[in-house]
């Protein structure tokens, strides 16, 4: 059933007031979306209330048995502008999340874009996607949402709220990583000082170029394109790994890459 107008302005303004004031939801506001298109619908609606501009996309992987149902095997949303950390030669970065909420660190190869990314004759070659970009870099997603509950709930719910998205953490470059071996570029990610989970780009379906034609594809239907400066997280590597306020994160990439992530509570203002 398509989703009323009337419930889509509410979902979005409920996430959008919610990350405003850094405050839990106790629930997801009105009905959930049957469809990944009413979500997209009701993400659109957000970025426009948010009235924020956008520093690149967030992609991840659906669960296998919900696939053929939502028609989609990735979903997106949108990093908000001022929400991204960059760290050429690591250090650390300070990963705010909703108290009350959900969240977690996922490591993840990100992508950055030297210059827009544009179809060629209506698609996206993996040349063209190569091209646009200035590299690959060793980083995090920030994964947050006033809603605890969001990631239970399913992807259209994701969707709905940014993608679950709160931030990313951009690494240092990875040298050498088109053409690799996908298995030879590894990821690990420490919480407190324990090893939470080992990876590769293996991990991501398809690997990252796929994420990344994903995207150009999802967002060209959207009336959208990846732009210079953006930045893409690729999809997790080493699992998701939920944390709370005080907690401290390490992401490793290739034995080299390494950057540190301090985590506390969101301050209202700022999405």
């Amino acid at each position: 059933m398509h989703l009323p107008e009337d419930d889509v302005d509410y979902i979005a303004s409920r996430f959008v007031e919610a990350r405003r004031a850094a405050i839990a939801l106790d629930a997801f506001p009105r009905a959930l979306p049957d469809t990944l298109a009413d979500a997209y619908r009701v993400q659109e609606r957000a970025i426009v209330l948010s009235g924020r501009a956008i520093a690149g996309w967030k992609v991840a992987g659906i669960r296998p048995d919900l696939r053929e149902h939502l028609g989609a095997n990735r979903l997106a949303g949108p990093i908000m502008a001022g929400n991204v950390h960059y760290l050429p030669a690591g250090g650390t970065a300070r990963a705010q999340v909703f108290t009350g909420g959900f969240a977690a660190l996922e490591a993840e190869f990100v992508a950055v874009f030297g210059r827009d990314l544009l179809p060629v004759d209506g698609t996206f070659t993996v040349e063209t996607i190569v091209g646009a970009l200035s590299g690959l870099h060793a980083g995090s997603e920030i994964a947050s949402s006033p809603l605890a509950t969001l990631n239970d709930l399913g992807p259209t719910a994701v969707v709905s709220d940014h993608g679950n998205n709160a931030g990313a953490i951009v690494g240092p470059k990875i040298d050498g990583w088109h053409g690799a071996d996908l298995s030879s570029l590894t990821s690990r990610m420490l919480i407190n000082g324990n090893v939470a989970g080992e990876g590769s780009a293996a991990n991501v379906m398809g690997g990252p170029l796929a994420a990344l034609q994903f995207l150009a594809e999802h967002l060209l239907a959207r009336g959208r394109h990846l732009r210079t400066g953006d930045v893409v997280l690729t999809g997790m590597t080493t699992g998701i790994h939920q944390v709370v306020s005080g907690d401290r994160g390490r992401i490793e990439f290739s034995g080299a890459a390494a950057c540190d992530i301090e985590v506390v509570a969101a301050t209202p203002v700022g999405l």
